[in-house]
């Protein structure tokens, strides 16, 4: 069977010596070492206790190299927090019911073993091809039946964590209705395309729009609809206070109305998810493998990136100065040949009368104007930077004589055939370009985000600086900790 391995390796604390012993930095940071080893050893244990399809397995775990290692299976698919950034509208209520049910089942098994989570968030929810989702990290988990004495340790992530999890008062104490806010900010946060704000911050004021404006809010964009049921027991959860919330489980998933969804084992998000999935994302995200890399390969492809950065800026730096050096030549130079020519070209049209009485027709002179003005760059250049050095414009001055004695029509007809360049115009001055600071203006606070995620979507609109950065900002939400 293919399996995936995840190794203890912090990089910000070890280096490798042989390619595979692994050997603290400093003798300062051996306690941070060993105290992170243990923690890493302590979830190993506690996960190959379990057996749930909605729970990570660990078939072993052993101790080598100075490090720790778990063997668990090798997940096809890729993260909740992946897979709204593919989705082109909210995931319907049917779906959320079934992903719900399937986190709350891996819930139960800990919390029947007297342990908490404390981690729920898109990114620790990874979506099968086919099968049920399944509860990620338990890198925050603690057993409290294992040392009551202890405290448990402050690993979260600041929009999706409970007030109680920053505080560590004795009345705001933690259980199954910590898991449960972490799970309904999950839920707000796939609703609304942005998590929720955090609850150090609601608990001083509390501007958070709530969810019943959340859901009326998709309604009117996507026609999404979602029961009372729903956005009352999500909103339930999501108090500030552990007190006001669901106090259990079973109590969330009663006042839901929470069901078993049928064939959980061979749930296929896509397939459920209908047209709400954009199909050019899809087919280049649309299989990713869930496995641990040592975290050292990590960070050095993460400083690599970082330093390959600078490079990259300094080459178009040092392009752009040259573009401005070329650029600033070239008005050295024009500026010593234009103005002269400037002056030439007022005068230019002082002849041109002369010559318009010979054709009488009116239409003849708008043409031969508009001749000479089309050409004016090309004759009236040369023609005074001659006459003033040589005896040429005699040549040219007959040039443009020449054409009104010749009196020909025919030229006088295809000289309005330019004239389009007028009519050219109106084709260009359709610049009505969606600029960035446009989209979404006239939204309301709460609309913004939904609409700006709508318009997003739209071809003209995905290349803009806006929407580039609101992709790039809901692949990247990095936590505040982790285990």
């Amino acid at each position: 069977r293919t399996v995936a391995i995840k190794e203890y390796m912090p990089a910000a604390l070890a280096a490798r010596l042989d390619g595979t012993t692994v050997s603290v930095r400093s003798s300062a940071d051996q306690g941070t070492y060993q105290s992170g080893l243990q923690s890493f050893i302590a979830e190993a244990r506690l996960l190959a206790q379990f057996d749930h399809p909605s729970l990570v397995k660990v078939y072993r775990f052993f101790e080598a190299n100075n490090t720790a290692y778990m063997v668990m299976p090798l997940y096809s698919g890729m993260t909740l927090k992946q897979a709204r950034t593919l989705m082109a509208a909210p995931p319907p209520e049917e779906w959320l019911r079934t992903v719900l049910w399937s986190v709350l089942q891996g819930l139960h098994v800990l919390h029947r073993s007297e342990a908490l989570h404390r981690d729920v968030s898109p990114d620790n929810i990874f979506l099968q091809d086919i099968g049920p989702p399944v509860l990620l990290d338990l890198g925050a988990a603690r057993r409290a039946i294992t040392d009551k004495s202890h405290k448990l340790t402050a690993i979260l992530k600041v929009n999706y964590a409970p007030i109680e999890q920053f505080a560590e008062a004795e009345d705001l104490t933690q259980g199954p209705w910590t898991d449960l806010y972490s799970l309904a900010a999950v839920v707000y946060s796939c609703l609304r395309n942005d998590p929720p704000l955090p609850a150090t911050t609601r608990v001083v004021r509390d501007s958070q729009p709530s969810v019943r404006s959340v859901a009326a809010t998709v309604k009117q964009h996507f026609g999404l609809a979602y029961s009372e049921e729903f956005v009352r027991t999500i909103q339930h959860a999501l108090s500030v206070q552990p007190a006001d919330r669901p106090q259990s489980l079973a109590a969330f998933v009663t006042e839901m109305k929470l069901k078993a969804p049928p064939r959980l084992s061979k749930f296929d998000w896509r397939t459920e998810l209908g047209t709400s999935l954009r199909k050019e994302e899809e087919d280049v995200n649309s299989r990713q493998f869930w496995h641990t890399q040592p975290q050292d390969a990590v960070e050095q492809a993460q400083a690599s990136a970082r330093s390959e950065k600078p490079r990259r800026t300094a080459r178009k730096l040092v392009w752009v100065a040259g573009v401005l050096l070329a650029l600033g030549a070239t008005a050295l130079l024009l500026d010593r040949v234009l103005p002269r020519a400037s002056v030439v070209a007022v005068p230019e049209p002082a002849p041109v009368p002369t010559a318009a009485p010979v054709p009488a027709p009116a239409p003849a002179p708008d043409s031969v104007q508009a001749a000479e003005s089309a050409t004016a760059p090309l004759v009236a250049e040369p023609a005074p930077r001659r006459p003033a050095a040589e005896p040429r414009p005699p040549v040219v001055r007959p040039a443009p004589a020449a054409v009104p004695e010749e009196e020909r029509k025919p030229p006088a007809r295809p000289t309005p055939r330019p004239a389009p360049p007028p009519a050219a115009e109106p084709v260009a001055a359709p610049a009505p370009v969606p600029v960035a600071r446009e989209l979404c203006a006239d939204a309301s606070f709460l609309g913004r985000s939904m609409c700006l995620h709508q318009e997003c979507q739209k071809a003209e609109n995905r290349q803009l600086p806006v929407c580039v950065e609101a992709r790039r900002r809901a692949a990247e939400t990095p936590p505040v900790g982790s285990p």
